[in-house]
């Protein structure tokens, strides 16, 4: 499904792009050390590069248009610790957030200079989580994840569309990656507006 096309050589630069991608996933999956030295310089940049994109992302709130009443999105903060940790203990589906769900990694999530978490509400209850992983030199990652009874209810595709908002503004290309077994996922992706970049032989990468 790669839209990769150019011959010997760029067929050859797309190998070296692929294999690098899945080593550093495969990295990430096992905390290997390689990938947290990665992630903290990683992290330095995102202090030194993204203090404007994280504070204006601080204030960014949307009302989102679906048939589930009362469903906002808003930066998740440090005094909404408890609901967010009940949250990733509540995920038990395969695919979930890029760190893991105890309590402990719910407060470095909503601390990092890299990560800007956020909240889908539906009224005051947290029913998913939104993370848009700032990365060197000037992207962004994303990902969304909702609580199963709301899976097919067009609230994370609307999130999408929200958080799309914000990165436009901030002249942030947006990517996601999605295994290639989780057909939903790349379903919503592609109606929230992203298309497929290129795959490899465990993911696909979208952008937007």
């Amino acid at each position: 499904m790669s839209d990769r096309t150019g011959g010997p050589r760029r067929a050859w630069i797309a190998r070296i792009q692929d294999a690098a991608e899945m080593w550093i996933y495969a990295l990430n999956e096992r905390q290997h050390w390689i990938f947290r030295l990665y992630d903290g310089m990683n992290e330095a940049w995102a202090r030194l590069v993204f203090r404007g994109v994280r504070r204006r992302a601080a204030s960014f709130a949307r009302e989102l248009p679906t048939s589930e009443t009362g469903t906002h999105l808003r930066p998740l903060a440090p005094a909404d610790l408890d609901a967010f940790a009940a949250l990733l203990a509540a995920f038990d589906f395969r695919y979930v957030p890029p760190h893991p769900l105890d309590r402990a990694a719910a407060a470095r999530a909503l601390r990092r200079a890299s990560y800007l978490p956020f909240g889908i509400f539906r009224g005051e209850a947290l029913i998913g989580y939104v993370l848009l992983r700032l990365f060197f030199p000037r992207r962004a990652v994303s990902g969304y994840w909702l609580l199963p009874a709301y899976h097919d209810t067009g609230v994370g595709v609307a999130a999408a569309r929200a958080t799309h908002e914000l990165l436009r503004a901030e002249a942030l290309p947006d990517y996601v990656t999605i295994p290639l077994d989780n057909t939903r996922s790349l379903v919503a992706a592609r109606a929230a507006g992203w298309r497929i970049l290129r795959s490899n032989r465990r993911f696909h990468v979208l952008r937007r």
